[in-house]
């Protein structure tokens, strides 16, 4: 399973990787985002898991992720994208003289989602050309209003598909807040010694009622998570620094170097300095 870098939204509250490329012919990603993501398709075929659902993917299919939403992305062969990251705090803001599409966004950002892949999408593929163009020829200060106009034309394309992509679901709400929760501690907290009682006196809510409620709404453990934060980060690491490998497992939160390679060598299928090498 390849993990993915992650995008800082307090120093970077909008983020475009235009025609991102993976030439592999197996490739997979499991993670979370504490910003919004929409990632629309140009090549590749297969699926994605959010809530315990499977949603397939196919060239032209639009991908929209909400903050700290688990999702696992499988694809077999060449897979080519454009992701769009930003913050939606930010964008929110940006939207107040629009009160109609700020609404359609609130609703995109904070309700339940029916479906998470919008299919035959081909036409959004402009936005994302021409945010790129634009964002080569401004200056720094003018990118950010290039960003709130693209995705406020992403957005105008969307509403037409309310019905099909939302629906609200009081229990569902309340058990991905709860899971939504639980993500956020983990980022704030995944470097250090797990300890689930401290988590459970933290998000004032019953051990019991933490590791149910995660389970049930991602299909994993809070453990296989914190596991892949970890490696998440070691990936960055590895790609960013020089740091040793034995070095890079104590910083991210693994006991000793020897159980991180072991880790790493499980889950991504090769040792870290073969990983280090590759990139």
């Amino acid at each position: 399973m390849k993990l993915s870098t992650s995008v800082d939204v307090t120093k970077e509250p909008f983020h475009l990787n235009h025609e991102k490329s993976s030439r592999m012919q197996n490739w997979e990603v499991y993670h979370a985002h504490s910003c919004m993501e929409f990632l629309y398709v140009y090549e590749g075929i297969g699926r994605v898991e959010v809530n315990k659902r499977w949603y397939n993917i196919e060239p032209g299919s639009l991908l929209i992720f909400q903050p700290f939403q688990l999702h696992r992305i499988q694809i077999q062969g060449p897979f080519v994208r454009s992701i769009l990251m930003f913050d939606p705090y930010r964008l929110d803001t940006a939207l107040r003289a629009f009160s109609g599409i700020r609404t359609w966004f609130n609703t995109l950002w904070k309700q339940s989602l029916t479906n998470h892949v919008i299919p035959q999408q081909q036409h959004l593929a402009k936005f994302y050309e021409h945010l790129h163009s634009k964002l080569s020829r401004v200056s720094t200060h003018k990118q950010q209003e290039e960003f709130v106009l693209c995705l406020l034309s992403i957005l105008q394309q969307l509403e037409p598909y309310e019905c099909e992509i939302c629906q609200e679901q009081k229990e569902k709400l309340s058990s991905n807040h709860a899971a939504g929760q639980i993500t956020e501690w983990i980022e704030r907290h995944y470097k250090d010694k797990f300890d689930l009682q401290r988590m459970s006196d933290d998000l004032h809510l019953s051990t019991f009622y933490l590791s149910h409620i995660f389970r049930q709404s991602t299909g994993r453990t809070i453990t296989e998570f914190i596991i892949s934060r970890r490696l998440k980060e070691a990936c960055l690491l590895l790609e960013t620094t020089s740091k040793s490998a034995s070095f890079i497992a104590q910083e991210v939160g693994f006991q000793n170097g020897s159980y991180f390679s072991r880790v790493f060598k499980t889950v991504l299928g090769t040792t870290p300095k073969s990983y280090r090498m590759q990139v």
